[in-house]
């Protein structure tokens, strides 16, 4: 008995009546059958056959039932060619364990290897919904859905690719929406495993399997792949899922091959009741996913994970105009508090120390710097400033989703007091030299003061993450506050 196909259940066997020695689930007696395909209320070991779900190049799906703890499961046998050559028996089998120890919820689970009449079987996690092909049949999803549903796949694979499994055949139709809303990624019949981790390392890695309108450049070409070819065929699902289309489509193979691996990428269509800022930023991340060489694409799931997380407003949730206003009113309002009373004691000081005159000047400089450091201070340790604390504002960091770094805080508190404060100065300095400024640079004193609430409102319209200037060369946004443990 082989020890990867040792059958760890006392069940019933598929017919006790039968004279026939050993018949357990893993004995290999061939049968003249074999090559027929199973019927209903047929057992395999302590698996009965109920209905035929669908069939492959890789195999037959049937549902059956686990007898042992009577519970449904998807029982996929393998070509009868594939359990009598050794080279690719072993490698299923080991590919079939490399993923039973996968334990993650967008994964289908594999319960069990076992071989019956010449048929070698996976009994895996049966999931009753609908494939995302066969949501596509009511035609394109909407963007956000089709985020959701992509950076699911990419947990699942992400957690794979720790176990050196890579899917190689991802696509609408293997990615499968069960009952309660959760995305699992299904048949990773010709997964490959990576050098080193599954003991021989690949077998057949180079063979072109896979469907042709997902397909990486290099995996068409034969060459090794590597998980970049998964995400390579996420990002063609994407488009797919947002566009109603895959990305190319050709009458021949070599066509469409030819188009994934040279053809420039469509863009994907503007979509009514879809923001055109969303659809710019899901085809900037379709784009990157779908870069021709492999390089060019994420470096890691991580990577990709956190992409799309920053593409979706459901998962980011961007602060807008008008809450963002709000808040900076409230702030600024602290701040006139904050400045007068400083300005107001030094002014007594000075009377009580019986000056006539004082710098009322260098203590109001004196008391900006120190509420704009009591700012940083804010930002760098709590997230958010008073104002945005009680609109349930935060400040996140993009690369990482946690509160910004105190240079990252400097930089935005600095640069949101640039331009008034340029003009301030400059105005000071001409003074000092006994020049006037008219009331045309007045003026331009004030729209200076404006220029933040235009560039918001700006931002506001135009990027999808509402990021104004000092949000992007600080790395930084602002989004509602969220109640998670973890980053965002």
């Amino acid at each position: 008995m082989r020890p990867e196909l040792e059958d760890t259940l006392a069940a019933p066997r598929s017919d006790p009546r039968d004279p026939s020695p050993s018949r357990t689930a893993t004995s290999p007696r061939v049968a003249a059958d074999e090559a027929a395909g199973l019927v209903s209320g047929q057992q395999l070991g302590h698996f009965r056959i109920e209905r035929a779900l669908g069939a492959g190049g890789m195999g037959e799906v049937y549902l059956g039932t686990d007898l042992a703890l009577d519970r449904p499961v998807a029982i996929k046998v393998l070509p009868a060619a594939v359990a009598r050559d050794p080279v690719r028996r072993d490698r299923m089998v080991r590919e079939a364990r490399a993923q039973a120890r996968v334990n993650h919820p967008n994964i289908g689970h594999i319960y069990f290897i076992g071989e019956e009449s010449g048929r070698l079987y996976f009994a895996m996690e049966y999931v009753a919904g609908r494939t995302v092909a066969d949501r596509l049949t009511d035609g394109p999803l909407a963007a956000e859905d089709a985020l959701a549903i992509i950076r699911s796949a990419a947990l699942g694979l992400r957690e794979a690719h720790k176990s050196g499994i890579t899917h190689r055949d991802i696509k609408p139709s293997n990615l499968m929406i069960d009952g309660h809303g959760m995305v699992k990624v299904l048949d990773f019949g010709l997964a490959a495993g990576t050098p080193g981790v599954l003991g021989d390392g690949p077998v057949a890695q180079t063979s072109l399997a896979g469907t042709p309108l997902y397909m990486a450049p290099e995996q068409a070409r034969g060459e090794p792949v590597d998980f970049r070819a998964d995400i390579y065929a996420l990002g063609a699902t994407l488009f797919h899922l947002v566009s109603g289309k895959p990305p190319f489509e050709a009458d021949t193979l070599d066509g469409l091959l030819s188009k994934h691996a040279s053809a420039e990428r469509p863009t994907l269509p503007r979509r009514s009741g879809t923001p055109r800022t969303a659809i710019a930023a899901i085809d900037r991340l379709c784009g990157r996913m779908m870069a021709p060489s492999p390089a060019d694409r994420f470096a890691s799931h991580d990577e990709l994970i956190r992409a799309i997380e920053l593409t979706s407003v459901e998962h980011i949730r961007p602060a807008g105009f008008w809450v963002r206003s709000m808040a900076a009113m409230v702030d600024l309002m602290l701040c006139g508090i904050f400045v007068g009373v400083i300005v107001a004691l030094a002014a007594l000081t000075a009377l009580a120390a019986g000056q006539s005159k004082h710098s009322s000047g260098v203590f109001n400089d004196l008391a900006l710097a120190a509420y704009g450091l009591g700012l940083i201070a804010l930002l760098a340790r709590n997230g958010r400033t008073l104002g945005q604390s009680l609109f349930e504002l935060e400040v996140v960091d993009i690369a990482t989703g946690d509160r910004p770094r105190w240079g990252s805080a400097a930089i935005r508190v600095v640069l949101l007091g640039a331009i008034p404060f340029v003009f301030t100065v400059t105005n000071r300095i001409l003074g000092q030299f006994g020049y006037k400024l008219n009331d045309v640079a007045d003026a331009l004193v004030i729209l200076s003061a404006l220029a933040p609430v235009i560039l918001l409102l700006w931002a506001s319209l135009r990027s999808l993450g509402k990021q104004t200037i000092w949000d992007r060369l600080s790395g930084t946004m602002v989004r509602y506050r969220t109640r998670r443990s973890t980053p965002i």
